[in-house]
């Protein structure tokens, strides 16, 4: 089984980065699930996280930074629209769809070919912890494919328990809506699904969404 260890113990994020830096797969906790996380950068360690839910061919992970500053390396453009949105949503719970820096090297899956990607500063103290010392991570739901993530630690343990290299423990997390997406690799920007952050939350701050 993995080895599960608490956030409340500031071993633990000593032992997650380990274990990134060696290509390994990790459980960690967001706002209301845990996320399969993986160096964005280690193609081995995103082609790992894909097997480990059984992602069909092609699905690329998203990726959580530690704050706006990170996606500024990551994206070929940042609308100001899109850095109105994430001024004011991050930490939280909006992903930008963002079109990807010619000059990356990762592969998140999608082998390069959708030139995009999605990202968010998520809300959660340990997962921001980590990703200062990490950098982008890619991630995907706690859980197969298709289906619901997984919200407590038992439930990842003993699923994934023999694939998964760290459990990182902070608790059965409370059900709550997921995430809205906003497309902004294009104008006009368009919501692609709303979630705990609402349509007219968005258009009150960038009025031409679509």
């Amino acid at each position: 089984m993995s080895d599960r260890l608490l956030t409340s113990d500031p071993q633990t994020i000593v032992e997650a980065l380990t274990h990134i830096r060696a290509g390994g797969v990790i459980a960690i906790p967001i706002e209301n699930s845990y996320v399969f996380a993986a160096d964005a950068f280690n193609r081995s360690a995103v082609e790992s996280l894909h097997l480990i839910r059984d992602d069909p061919e092609d699905q690329a992970a998203s990726v959580m930074v530690p704050s706006i500053t990170s996606v500024r390396g990551l994206t070929a453009t940042l609308s100001e629209e899109a850095l109105l949105l994430a001024e004011n949503f991050w930490p939280g719970k909006l992903f930008l769809q963002l079109k990807a820096n010619r000059s990356l090297t990762w592969d998140l899956g999608d082998g390069g070919s959708l030139g995009q990607f999605m990202v968010r500063v998520p809300n959660n103290d340990f997962a921001l912890a980590l990703l200062k010392e990490t950098g982008p991570l890619a991630v995907a739901n706690a859980g197969l494919s298709g289906r619901p993530a997984l919200r407590e630690p038992g439930e990842i343990n003993e699923v994934f328990g023999s694939v998964v290299h760290l459990i990182c423990d902070h608790g059965a997390l409370d059900l709550a809506l997921g995430s809205t997406v906003v497309d902004a690799t294009d104008l006009p920007h368009r919501i692609v699904r709303e979630g705990e952050v609402t349509n007219t939350q968005l258009r009150a701050l960038c009025p031409a969404l679509v």
